[in-house]
């Protein structure tokens, strides 16, 4: 499916029916990165999984794409669909966005997931790398960035064939207009550290045990910041745990998403901290009273 979204035409899946679960893939995925959560939560959610600006086949715009920008994509396309409040997961950039969408637009969100993301800025030597990779990109093109991407992206004894052949078929096609402007959008984006502490949505966080990119301590960073939220460390899973470890995944989203706030999984971190009456309901229950 396609909609025009802000000057660009973004493609997206749209499959089920019920509160809707909306996925936002990182860098530099497509929605493709989300293929095994459509095909687990789609029999009781509505499941909305978009192309970033950029990625996949969706549109792309010159210059910096900043996450502010990403999440005004991701607003108004809520607002075509008619949404109303979703559950918004967020991976790696995807999570920097749903940030940004927690900063701009909190009413959007009813539910909240973190995956494999932080809260804070690009260092100085980050920031001087990213742009000068946006740089490179618009050369030679994007081949030798994905290919550095995808050997950091799986637990190493997991890289086998198949899960490399899936990453790799989340990065095509890759467009390098697209991948220069997130570049450049990520070393430009600001800390959000101030953003955690107002979050009034149950949340889940999500890391891989052996994340390389972004390591599992910013996920307990974020789990100590943001209130009503719950920390679940997938074992023998890299960047993208949600291909990597996609059924151990699957079923930390499953238990949080039945039981919001209050739910217990038997391997998540918990963190207990004061709850409202309104986010301890069931997330199934509470959407029709809402």
């Amino acid at each position: 499916m396609f909609a025009s979204i802000n000057g660009i035409q973004m493609a997206f899946a749209d499959e089920g029916r019920g509160l809707p679960l909306l996925f936002i893939h990182g860098f530099p995925l497509n929605r493709g990165a989300w293929a095994h959560q459509i095909e687990a939560f789609k029999s009781r959610f509505r499941v909305i999984v978009p192309d970033l600006r950029g990625f996949g086949e969706s549109g792309s715009s010159a210059g910096p794409v900043s996450m502010s920008c990403f999440a005004e994509d991701i607003w108004a396309l809520g607002q075509h669909l008619g949404l109303g409040p979703v559950i918004l997961a967020g991976h790696s950039m995807g999570g920097y966005i749903a940030l940004a969408i927690a900063k701009a637009y909190p009413t959007m969100l009813r539910g909240l997931v973190l995956v494999g993301t932080k809260a804070g800025s690009d260092s100085e030597d980050a920031a001087k790398e990213h742009l000068a990779v946006a740089q490179k990109v618009m050369g030679p093109g994007p081949s030798a960035v994905l290919e550095a991407m995808a050997s950091k992206m799986l637990f190493d004894s997991n890289a086998d064939t198949s899960k490399t052949a899936s990453v790799r078929s989340c990065m095509a096609p890759a467009n390098s207009e697209g991948i220069a402007g997130a570049l450049r959008g990520m070393a430009l984006r600001p800390d959000v550290h101030d953003v955690l502490g107002k979050i009034r949505v149950p949340t889940l966080i999500v890391s891989g045990s052996d994340d390389r990119v972004i390591p599992p301590s910013e996920a307990e960073a974020l789990a100590k910041a943001i209130p009503d939220s719950r920390l679940s460390i997938i074992p023998r899973a890299g960047h993208l745990v949600a291909l990597d470890q996609s059924e151990a995944f699957n079923e930390a989203m499953k238990e949080w998403l039945a039981w919001g706030s209050t739910g217990v999984h038997p391997g998540c971190q918990q963190k207990r901290q004061r709850r409202s009456p309104a986010i301890q309901v069931p997330f199934e229950r509470r959407h029709c009273a809402l």
